[in-house]
């Protein structure tokens, strides 16, 4: 989903805060202890999971060190519709691709949560699986079927607690009660308070057969027009990794502790073995000077397609001529570390709308932001106890494409090229005037690869990052395809009279025009914040990818990946989801190694 900054930062001093419980977390470094069992880098998405699962054996050590802060207490983190206050934010990494030259030389930012609970502290809650076809092809592609859609579904079951939006209206014929589940931690549910645009989309879904609604996005089928789910608890706050997996419950366990405000530098090799061993954990907190922890039976590397390629770099794991130019020196070649850098890719197109009831109005009206959250303090309901997203669709190009002639089709038959993201009104828009109806269009199945390096030796430099936006012809294709039927949903009669004309740097396009939707994409199209792959799981024994399909790196002892860098085919989602799956899968392989179960 398209972030930028907002218009409602004044919001932030007009409630009190709300207080999450408060666990041991370490006061500072000094109140370690020597070694734990396993240490986990990143307490975001994935690592939290990891914790959680692990830390349920008494008798087992953990540590989790997050370079970030708290999550408790930020405001803008437990309303779900203050998600875009957080962006460019002191909660945000603030990454920037180098200039892309499919994006006329444009540099993008790349937000990433930096902050207990990582991304999923700051994303928007979309709760999207992706489909069979994704799994399934990840699971061939690395020769393990348990990676497989099927053999995932007790994982998704023990990720999800399904629940009743906080207005606790009506929702059935919303969603398939079949494919979820109701005894995991992540809380999940449909839109609290229906948008006045709602009707009209379900309507285009009877009006035309390119959008057929879809009862459950989550099915494994995702393809027509549904209702979002989001990881919006009963109470109308957001769920992350944070609040659901390290919940008082976790955060006193005796066995767990949880260092923030500490970034790791490197890893490092043990002494004691021949193989080459990593045991120990480098990092610097605050101010002071480096230190080092150890782990007894392994490192747990979850610091995300960003941070975790960059720590294995750093620790001299990668290619070795790459390292060689900025000075480190290599301990284990492994050239893939930090290539196949993939990602979706978006924008937005906005049109005029004959309504005054849209996110505008609550965006010019200073009184009625202040009465909408004090509702939410109060109730968990209304405007801001949603993302701002009640719909998505999702879209196949033509099976006899032209481009097909040239490409073989990167997504399976269950599963959409394009996704739709229907919003009643410009989220990320200031104080104005006028009143809009915007659709993002997000292209699932890019064929663009792109990579991770090092800019200097110094660990706390921003790596290199070069997602090479567009520059697939497949994707500038089905891109200029998903314009066209973005347009051609809008132009369904359930939209008479509402739609009044396309405006910004979308009125002046020829949609049918190639040339001029190219010269569009390039300068308005951003980064879909769903980096995967730059630590890819591969087969056992492959001469490529970084990690087994057991997620240890390749080559090494004590120590796996466990993030959305282990993902080596995007799924068509919003990642978060997958990467709970692929954490919670984790934990349980991690258990069965040490005989933990």
């Amino acid at each position: 989903m398209l972030y930028r900054q907002g218009s409602l930062l004044q919001l932030l001093a007009i409630v009190p805060f709300i207080s999450f419980s408060r666990g041991s977390i370490l006061p500072t470094s000094n109140d370690l202890r020597d070694e734990y069992d396993f240490i986990v880098v990143g307490g975001g998405t994935a690592g939290n999971v990891v914790a959680n699962r692990l830390s349920e054996d008494p008798s087992i050590s953990v540590l989790v060190i997050e370079a970030g802060g708290s999550n408790a207490d930020i405001l803008a983190s437990q309303v779900p519709n203050m998600w875009t206050r957080l962006l460019g934010s002191m909660y945000d990494w603030n990454y920037t691709s180098i200039p892309q030259a499919g994006l006329d030389g444009r540099s993008i930012s790349l937000a990433r949560g930096r902050l207990l609970g990582g991304t999923s502290s700051l994303n928007t809650m979309l709760y999207t699986r992706g489909t069979s076809d994704d799994y399934d092809s990840i699971a061939e592609l690395v020769g393990d079927p348990r990676w497989s859609w099927d053999r995932l579904q007790p994982y998704i079951r023990k990720n999800e607690l399904w629940s009743p939006p906080s207005s606790n209206r009506p929702t059935e014929g919303e969603f398939d009660p079949a494919v979820h589940g109701r005894d995991g931690l992540l809380e999940v549910s449909l839109p609290s308070d229906p948008q006045p645009i709602d009707d009209r989309v379900l309507q285009t879904s009877r009006e035309n057969s390119e959008f057929p609604f879809n009862l459950d996005l989550n099915s494994g089928h995702h393809l027509g027009v549904g209702w979002l789910q989001s990881t919006i608890t009963s109470t109308g706050r957001r769920a992350s990794s944070a609040t659901s997996y390290l919940g008082p419950g976790v955060i006193n366990r005796p066995n767990l502790d949880i260092l923030l405000d500490a970034q790791v530098t490197r890893l490092l090799l043990s002494n004691g073995t021949d193989d080459v061993t990593f045991d120990a954990v480098q990092f610097v907190a605050g101010t002071s000077a480096a230190q080092s922890v150890k782990a007894v039976r392994e490192i747990i590397l979850s610091a995300g397609s960003i941070g975790t390629p960059n720590i294995l770099l750093h620790s001299g794991i990668g290619d070795a001529g790459d390292l060689a130019r900025v000075g480190i020196q290599s301990v284990h070649q492994l050239p893939s570390v930090g290539r196949n850098f993939t990602d979706h890719i978006l924008g937005g197109l906005t049109w005029f709308a004959n309504s005054t009831d849209t996110f505008e109005t609550v965006g010019r009206n200073a009184s009625l932001q202040a009465m909408l959250l004090e509702e939410w303090r109060t109730n968990g309901t209304g405007f801001f106890s949603g993302s701002g997203i009640d719909h998505l669709g999702y879209v196949r190009l033509a099976d006899n494409a032209s481009i097909f002639d040239n490409f073989a089709d990167p997504a399976g038959p269950n599963t959409g090229h394009i996704e739709l993201i229907i919003s009643n009104g410009d989220l990320f828009s200031g104080p104005t005037p006028e009143n809009f109806m915007v659709i993002e269009v997000m292209l699932t199945k890019p064929l663009s690869r792109g990579s991770l390096s090092l800019n200097s030796s110094n660990p706390f430099d921003d790596p290199i990052i070069d997602p090479a936006y567009l520059a697939h012809e497949f994707d500038r294709f089905a891109l200029r395809e998903g314009v066209r039927s973005a347009q051609r949903f809008l132009s369904s009669p359930a939209w008479e009279g509402y739609i009044l004309g396309r405006t910004g740097a979308f009125a002046t396009v020829d949609v049918q025009d190639d040339d001029q939707l190219d010269g569009f994409l390039r300068e308005n199209f951003i980064s879909g914040l769903h980096f995967v792959g730059t630590a890819s799981m591969s087969p056992k024994g492959a001469s490529w990818g970084v990690t087994d399909p057991d997620l240890k790196v390749k080559g090494l002892n004590g120590l796996r990946v466990v993030d959305a860098s282990v993902i080596p085919l995007i799924p068509a989602a919003h990642t978060q989801v997958p990467v709970y799956i692929v954490a919670e899968r984790a934990a349980d392989i991690i258990k069965e190694d040490w005989k933990l179960v």
